[in-house]
Protein backbone atom coordinates (compact mmCIF):
# COMPACT_ATOMS: atom_id res chain seq x y z
CA UNK A 1 0.00 0.00 0.00
CA UNK A 2 2.55 2.29 1.13
CA UNK A 3 4.27 1.92 -2.42
CA UNK A 4 0.96 2.56 -4.36
CA UNK A 5 0.51 5.63 -2.35
CA UNK A 6 4.30 6.56 -3.29
CA UNK A 7 3.62 5.97 -6.34
CA UNK A 8 0.22 7.91 -6.97
CA UNK A 9 2.16 11.30 -5.38
CA UNK A 10 5.20 11.18 -7.78
CA UNK A 11 3.11 10.88 -10.82
CA UNK A 12 0.05 12.70 -10.51
CA UNK A 13 0.68 16.12 -9.55
CA UNK A 14 -2.79 17.06 -8.14
CA UNK A 15 -2.36 14.35 -6.16
CA UNK A 16 0.91 15.18 -5.13
CA UNK A 17 -0.09 19.38 -4.61
CA UNK A 18 -3.15 17.93 -2.46
CA UNK A 19 -0.86 15.73 -0.52
CA UNK A 20 2.03 18.52 0.42
CA UNK A 21 -0.59 21.43 1.36
CA UNK A 22 -2.45 19.07 3.92
CA UNK A 23 1.00 18.03 5.47
CA UNK A 24 2.81 21.10 4.99
CA UNK A 25 0.54 23.06 7.01
CA UNK A 26 0.24 19.80 9.96
CA UNK A 27 3.63 19.99 10.31
CA UNK A 28 3.92 23.63 10.46
CA UNK A 29 1.90 23.67 12.95
CA UNK A 30 3.00 20.71 15.17
CA UNK A 31 6.87 22.34 14.99
CA UNK A 32 5.96 25.26 16.32
CA UNK A 33 5.65 22.80 19.73
CA UNK A 34 8.62 20.99 19.43
CA UNK A 35 11.98 21.95 20.23
CA UNK A 36 15.02 21.49 18.60
CA UNK A 37 17.55 19.03 20.08
CA UNK A 38 20.78 20.90 19.19
CA UNK A 39 23.04 17.35 20.05
CA UNK A 40 20.36 14.94 17.40
CA UNK A 41 21.42 13.88 14.08
CA UNK A 42 18.41 12.36 11.83
CA UNK A 43 20.56 9.68 9.28
CA UNK A 44 18.34 8.58 6.07
CA UNK A 45 20.15 6.32 3.18
CA UNK A 46 17.68 6.06 0.62
CA UNK A 47 14.82 6.51 2.36
CA UNK A 48 15.22 3.69 5.14
CA UNK A 49 16.54 0.69 3.11
CA UNK A 50 19.40 0.80 4.83
CA UNK A 51 21.97 2.13 7.08
CA UNK A 52 24.73 2.90 4.53
CA UNK A 53 26.36 4.82 2.28
CA UNK A 54 27.38 8.18 2.23
CA UNK A 55 25.47 8.75 5.65
CA UNK A 56 27.11 5.75 7.44
CA UNK A 57 30.66 7.19 6.78
CA UNK A 58 29.52 10.49 8.17
CA UNK A 59 27.90 8.96 10.56
CA UNK A 60 31.40 7.02 11.20
CA UNK A 61 33.44 9.68 11.20
CA UNK A 62 31.30 12.07 13.47
CA UNK A 63 31.71 9.40 15.87
CA UNK A 64 35.40 9.60 15.93
CA UNK A 65 35.52 12.83 16.20
CA UNK A 66 35.42 15.01 19.47
CA UNK A 67 33.95 17.74 18.25
CA UNK A 68 31.04 15.70 17.46
CA UNK A 69 31.77 14.05 20.98
CA UNK A 70 27.99 14.08 22.92
CA UNK A 71 25.88 13.61 19.91
CA UNK A 72 23.22 11.22 19.53
CA UNK A 73 22.02 9.75 16.17
CA UNK A 74 18.98 8.09 14.90
CA UNK A 75 18.82 6.18 11.36
CA UNK A 76 15.43 6.01 9.70
CA UNK A 77 14.38 2.28 8.79
CA UNK A 78 11.91 1.07 6.04
CA UNK A 79 9.67 -1.16 8.75
CA UNK A 80 12.28 -2.41 11.07
CA UNK A 81 12.20 -0.40 14.12
CA UNK A 82 15.11 -0.96 17.17
CA UNK A 83 17.24 1.16 19.69
CA UNK A 84 18.69 3.96 17.59
CA UNK A 85 16.39 3.87 14.62
CA UNK A 86 12.70 5.33 13.58
CA UNK A 87 10.19 3.85 10.94
CA UNK A 88 9.96 6.24 7.99
CA UNK A 89 7.08 8.21 7.19
CA UNK A 90 5.65 7.10 10.76
CA UNK A 91 4.05 9.69 13.22
CA UNK A 92 7.73 9.20 15.11
CA UNK A 93 9.58 9.75 12.13
CA UNK A 94 8.13 13.33 11.47
CA UNK A 95 8.33 14.44 15.44
CA UNK A 96 12.22 13.05 15.30
CA UNK A 97 13.05 15.01 12.06
CA UNK A 98 11.12 18.14 13.51
CA UNK A 99 13.55 17.65 17.03
CA UNK A 100 16.54 17.28 15.42
CA UNK A 101 19.71 19.41 14.63
CA UNK A 102 21.16 17.71 11.66
CA UNK A 103 19.48 15.72 9.27
CA UNK A 104 22.50 13.73 6.97
CA UNK A 105 20.94 12.06 4.04
CA UNK A 106 21.45 10.94 0.49
CA UNK A 107 18.18 11.06 -0.77
CA UNK A 108 15.93 13.24 1.05
CA UNK A 109 14.38 13.75 4.52
CA UNK A 110 11.24 15.75 4.02
CA UNK A 111 9.71 12.76 1.99
CA UNK A 112 8.10 15.22 -0.64
CA UNK A 113 7.12 17.83 1.91
CA UNK A 114 8.17 20.99 3.32
CA UNK A 115 8.75 21.26 6.85
CA UNK A 116 12.38 22.30 8.12
CA UNK A 117 13.14 24.56 10.70
CA UNK A 118 15.14 27.17 10.12
CA UNK A 119 17.58 26.38 12.86
CA UNK A 120 17.57 22.66 11.69
CA UNK A 121 21.35 22.08 9.11
CA UNK A 122 20.56 20.04 6.48
CA UNK A 123 23.30 17.76 4.35
CA UNK A 124 22.64 15.87 1.26
CA UNK A 125 25.21 13.73 -0.10
CA UNK A 126 23.08 12.99 -3.25
CA UNK A 127 23.83 9.42 -4.02
CA UNK A 128 25.89 9.56 -7.37
CA UNK A 129 26.66 11.22 -10.69
CA UNK A 130 24.65 9.98 -13.49
CA UNK A 131 23.31 10.01 -17.24
CA UNK A 132 19.46 9.64 -16.39
CA UNK A 133 17.12 12.53 -15.99
CA UNK A 134 16.34 13.42 -12.42
CA UNK A 135 14.27 15.96 -9.91
CA UNK A 136 11.79 18.31 -11.96
CA UNK A 137 13.10 16.95 -15.20
CA UNK A 138 11.04 13.98 -15.07
CA UNK A 139 7.89 14.23 -16.18
CA UNK A 140 5.38 14.60 -14.05
CA UNK A 141 7.41 15.32 -11.18
CA UNK A 142 7.52 19.10 -9.57
CA UNK A 143 8.20 18.50 -6.03
CA UNK A 144 12.04 18.60 -5.80
CA UNK A 145 13.09 22.27 -3.66
CA UNK A 146 16.43 22.16 -2.60
CA UNK A 147 16.41 25.34 -1.83
CA UNK A 148 16.85 24.37 2.06
CA UNK A 149 19.57 22.15 2.05
CA UNK A 150 22.44 23.84 3.75
CA UNK A 151 24.83 21.35 2.51
CA UNK A 152 24.54 19.79 -0.60
CA UNK A 153 27.57 17.76 -2.44
CA UNK A 154 28.60 18.07 -6.09
CA UNK A 155 31.42 16.95 -7.94
CA UNK A 156 31.78 19.29 -10.64
CA UNK A 157 30.24 21.44 -13.37
CA UNK A 158 27.88 18.89 -14.68
CA UNK A 159 26.00 18.17 -11.22
CA UNK A 160 26.38 21.88 -9.99
CA UNK A 161 23.95 22.48 -13.27
CA UNK A 162 21.78 19.70 -12.44
CA UNK A 163 21.12 20.81 -8.70
CA UNK A 164 20.39 24.28 -9.79
CA UNK A 165 18.21 23.65 -12.62
CA UNK A 166 16.68 20.54 -11.90
CA UNK A 167 16.18 20.16 -8.20
CA UNK A 168 16.19 23.99 -6.77
CA UNK A 169 19.50 23.72 -4.80
CA UNK A 170 21.20 27.48 -3.88
CA UNK A 171 24.29 28.61 -5.15
CA UNK A 172 26.46 29.27 -2.02
CA UNK A 173 25.04 25.92 -0.31
CA UNK A 174 26.81 23.33 -2.95
CA UNK A 175 29.88 21.69 -1.63
CA UNK A 176 32.60 20.42 -4.56
CA UNK A 177 33.63 17.94 -2.51
CA UNK A 178 32.56 14.31 -4.52
CA UNK A 179 30.83 12.14 -1.98
CA UNK A 180 32.29 10.35 1.02
CA UNK A 181 31.27 6.81 0.41
CA UNK A 182 34.15 7.26 -2.46
CA UNK A 183 36.91 8.18 -0.39
CA UNK A 184 37.40 4.62 0.30
CA UNK A 185 38.18 4.04 -3.11
CA UNK A 186 41.84 6.24 -3.00
CA UNK A 187 42.57 4.62 -0.04
CA UNK A 188 42.58 0.31 -0.93
CA UNK A 189 45.91 -1.29 -1.02
CA UNK A 190 46.91 -4.65 -3.10
CA UNK A 191 46.40 -6.50 -0.28
CA UNK A 192 42.81 -5.45 0.35
CA UNK A 193 42.08 -7.02 -3.15
CA UNK A 194 43.34 -10.31 -2.12
CA UNK A 195 41.56 -10.11 1.16
CA UNK A 196 38.31 -9.20 -0.89
CA UNK A 197 38.41 -11.92 -3.62
CA UNK A 198 38.82 -14.40 -0.43
CA UNK A 199 36.20 -13.08 1.22
CA UNK A 200 33.84 -13.85 -2.26
CA UNK A 201 35.77 -17.31 -2.53
CA UNK A 202 37.63 -16.46 -5.47
CA UNK A 203 40.94 -17.36 -6.67
CA UNK A 204 43.44 -14.45 -6.85
CA UNK A 205 44.34 -15.53 -10.50
CA UNK A 206 41.06 -14.67 -11.60
CA UNK A 207 39.57 -11.92 -13.29
CA UNK A 208 36.42 -9.89 -12.33
CA UNK A 209 34.14 -8.32 -14.19
CA UNK A 210 30.91 -6.76 -12.33
CA UNK A 211 27.72 -6.07 -14.02
CA UNK A 212 25.59 -3.46 -12.39
CA UNK A 213 22.44 -2.63 -14.17
CA UNK A 214 19.85 -0.03 -12.87
CA UNK A 215 16.71 0.09 -11.89
CA UNK A 216 13.35 -0.43 -14.63
CA UNK A 217 9.78 0.02 -13.93
CA UNK A 218 9.64 -2.47 -16.54
CA UNK A 219 10.77 -6.70 -16.84
CA UNK A 220 14.91 -6.06 -17.58
CA UNK A 221 16.22 -8.60 -20.45
CA UNK A 222 17.83 -11.75 -18.70
CA UNK A 223 21.72 -12.61 -18.93
CA UNK A 224 22.34 -15.44 -21.33
CA UNK A 225 24.41 -16.98 -18.79
CA UNK A 226 25.71 -19.82 -21.20
CA UNK A 227 26.81 -17.33 -23.81
CA UNK A 228 28.16 -15.13 -21.52
CA UNK A 229 30.72 -17.96 -19.78
CA UNK A 230 31.59 -19.57 -23.57
CA UNK A 231 32.30 -16.39 -24.98
CA UNK A 232 34.78 -15.23 -22.18
CA UNK A 233 36.36 -18.58 -21.29
CA UNK A 234 37.51 -19.49 -18.13
CA UNK A 235 39.92 -16.30 -17.15
CA UNK A 236 36.55 -14.52 -15.94
CA UNK A 237 34.43 -14.53 -12.61
CA UNK A 238 31.33 -12.31 -13.23
CA UNK A 239 29.88 -10.58 -10.37
CA UNK A 240 26.37 -9.13 -10.85
CA UNK A 241 24.87 -6.69 -8.12
CA UNK A 242 21.27 -5.51 -9.05
CA UNK A 243 19.66 -2.37 -8.15
CA UNK A 244 18.53 -1.67 -4.77
CA UNK A 245 15.28 -0.68 -5.88
CA UNK A 246 14.72 -4.36 -8.07
CA UNK A 247 16.87 -6.81 -6.17
CA UNK A 248 15.58 -9.65 -8.41
CA UNK A 249 17.95 -12.01 -10.21
CA UNK A 250 17.35 -15.32 -12.27
CA UNK A 251 19.00 -17.65 -10.39
CA UNK A 252 21.87 -19.56 -12.05
CA UNK A 253 24.05 -22.00 -11.12
CA UNK A 254 26.18 -20.38 -8.60
CA UNK A 255 27.85 -23.46 -7.85
CA UNK A 256 30.03 -22.63 -11.22
CA UNK A 257 31.96 -20.43 -9.25
CA UNK A 258 31.18 -18.31 -12.46
CA UNK A 259 28.75 -16.20 -12.06
CA UNK A 260 28.21 -14.77 -8.25
CA UNK A 261 25.16 -12.71 -6.75
CA UNK A 262 26.86 -9.88 -4.84
CA UNK A 263 23.59 -8.06 -4.67
CA UNK A 264 23.16 -7.89 -0.95
CA UNK A 265 27.16 -7.57 -0.31
CA UNK A 266 27.36 -4.35 1.95
CA UNK A 267 30.42 -2.63 0.51
CA UNK A 268 30.11 -1.75 -3.11
CA UNK A 269 33.62 -0.05 -2.96
CA UNK A 270 35.10 -3.20 -2.65
CA UNK A 271 33.83 -4.63 -5.59
CA UNK A 272 34.40 -1.45 -7.69
CA UNK A 273 37.59 -2.17 -6.24
CA UNK A 274 38.81 -5.92 -6.63
CA UNK A 275 36.84 -5.67 -10.22
CA UNK A 276 38.88 -5.11 -13.58
CA UNK A 277 35.91 -4.35 -15.53
CA UNK A 278 32.39 -2.93 -14.57
CA UNK A 279 29.66 -3.08 -17.16
CA UNK A 280 26.72 -1.09 -16.68
CA UNK A 281 23.80 0.87 -18.47
CA UNK A 282 22.55 4.30 -17.09
CA UNK A 283 23.96 4.12 -13.79
CA UNK A 284 25.76 6.07 -11.71
CA UNK A 285 27.93 3.13 -10.91
CA UNK A 286 30.35 4.46 -13.92
CA UNK A 287 31.39 8.21 -12.28
CA UNK A 288 32.40 5.91 -9.35
CA UNK A 289 34.39 3.17 -10.67
CA UNK A 290 35.71 5.81 -13.33
CA UNK A 291 37.81 7.14 -10.78
CA UNK A 292 39.48 3.64 -10.13
CA UNK A 293 40.73 4.79 -13.80
CA UNK A 294 39.34 1.29 -15.36
CA UNK A 295 37.72 -0.37 -18.44
CA UNK A 296 33.91 0.54 -18.50
CA UNK A 297 31.13 -0.91 -20.84
CA UNK A 298 27.94 0.53 -21.34
CA UNK A 299 25.54 -2.47 -22.11
CA UNK A 300 21.81 -0.71 -22.99
CA UNK A 301 20.15 -3.16 -24.69
CA UNK A 302 16.58 -0.88 -24.70
CA UNK A 303 18.53 2.50 -25.01
CA UNK A 304 15.92 3.99 -27.42
CA UNK A 305 13.14 2.33 -24.72
CA UNK A 306 14.71 4.03 -21.90
CA UNK A 307 15.58 7.34 -23.24
CA UNK A 308 12.02 7.75 -24.84
CA UNK A 309 10.59 6.65 -21.09
CA UNK A 310 12.80 7.85 -18.59
CA UNK A 311 15.20 10.03 -20.58
CA UNK A 312 19.17 10.74 -20.29
CA UNK A 313 20.94 14.24 -19.58
CA UNK A 314 23.95 12.99 -21.58
CA UNK A 315 24.50 11.44 -24.69
CA UNK A 316 25.39 8.21 -24.00
CA UNK A 317 25.77 6.95 -27.91
CA UNK A 318 27.98 9.50 -28.75
CA UNK A 319 29.71 10.43 -25.73
CA UNK A 320 30.38 6.85 -24.20
CA UNK A 321 34.00 5.44 -24.97
CA UNK A 322 33.61 3.58 -28.05
CA UNK A 323 29.74 3.57 -27.74
CA UNK A 324 27.07 1.90 -26.35
CA UNK A 325 26.94 -2.44 -26.57
CA UNK A 326 22.62 -2.81 -27.88
CA UNK A 327 23.65 -7.05 -27.56
CA UNK A 328 25.39 -9.52 -25.56
CA UNK A 329 27.53 -10.38 -28.62
CA UNK A 330 28.80 -7.29 -29.06
CA UNK A 331 29.56 -6.26 -25.60
CA UNK A 332 31.05 -10.09 -24.93
CA UNK A 333 33.47 -9.34 -28.04
CA UNK A 334 34.43 -5.63 -27.31
CA UNK A 335 36.00 -7.02 -23.87
CA UNK A 336 37.67 -9.93 -25.29
CA UNK A 337 39.37 -7.49 -27.87
CA UNK A 338 40.14 -4.39 -26.28
CA UNK A 339 43.58 -3.36 -25.17
CA UNK A 340 43.04 -3.15 -21.92
CA UNK A 341 45.82 -0.12 -20.95
CA UNK A 342 44.24 2.15 -23.48
CA UNK A 343 40.50 1.62 -23.27
CA UNK A 344 41.21 2.42 -19.55
CA UNK A 345 42.75 5.95 -19.93
CA UNK A 346 39.78 7.05 -22.41
CA UNK A 347 37.34 5.48 -19.58
CA UNK A 348 39.38 7.71 -17.00
CA UNK A 349 39.16 10.45 -19.48
CA UNK A 350 35.72 10.53 -19.77
CA UNK A 351 35.09 10.09 -16.29
CA UNK A 352 37.05 13.08 -15.38
CA UNK A 353 34.83 14.88 -17.93
CA UNK A 354 32.25 14.83 -15.56
CA UNK A 355 33.60 14.46 -11.49
CA UNK A 356 36.47 15.42 -9.61
CA UNK A 357 37.31 13.93 -6.29
CA UNK A 358 40.21 14.39 -3.90
CA UNK A 359 39.32 11.54 -1.68
CA UNK A 360 38.19 14.08 1.29
CA UNK A 361 35.00 14.47 0.77
CA UNK A 362 33.96 13.39 4.46
CA UNK A 363 36.53 15.66 5.89
CA UNK A 364 34.73 18.48 3.53
CA UNK A 365 31.35 17.84 4.91
CA UNK A 366 32.11 17.70 8.65
CA UNK A 367 34.24 21.09 8.16
CA UNK A 368 31.21 22.79 6.65
CA UNK A 369 29.02 21.17 9.25
CA UNK A 370 31.08 22.59 11.72
CA UNK A 371 31.06 25.87 10.54
CA UNK A 372 27.22 26.44 10.21
CA UNK A 373 27.03 24.67 13.68
CA UNK A 374 29.12 27.28 14.86
CA UNK A 375 27.26 30.07 13.10
CA UNK A 376 30.51 30.76 10.62
CA UNK A 377 27.95 31.71 7.76
CA UNK A 378 24.66 29.75 8.61
CA UNK A 379 21.66 31.74 7.19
Amino acid sequence: MHDKIAYLIKHYLWIQKTYRFIFNSLLWLIGLFVKIDDRLVLLSSYGGKNCGDSPKVLYEAMKADERFADYKYIWTTENVKSEGTVCVDTISYFFTALRAKIWITNVNIERGLSFKKKETIYLNTWHGTGPKKGGNAVPGRNDYDFSDVNILCVDGKYMHDVMLNYFGAEEENLLYSGRPREDELFSFTSEDSRGIKEKLGIPVEKKIILYMPTWREYQPKDIDYKLWKNMLGEEYVVLIRAHHFACDIKQFEQNENYFIDVTAYNNVNELYFVADILISDYSSAFFDYGLLKKPMFCYAYDYDRYVKEYGLFMDLEAEFPRGIKRNEVDLLEAINSMDYEQYAKECSDYCHSYVAHDGQATQACLKRLKELLDGDGFI
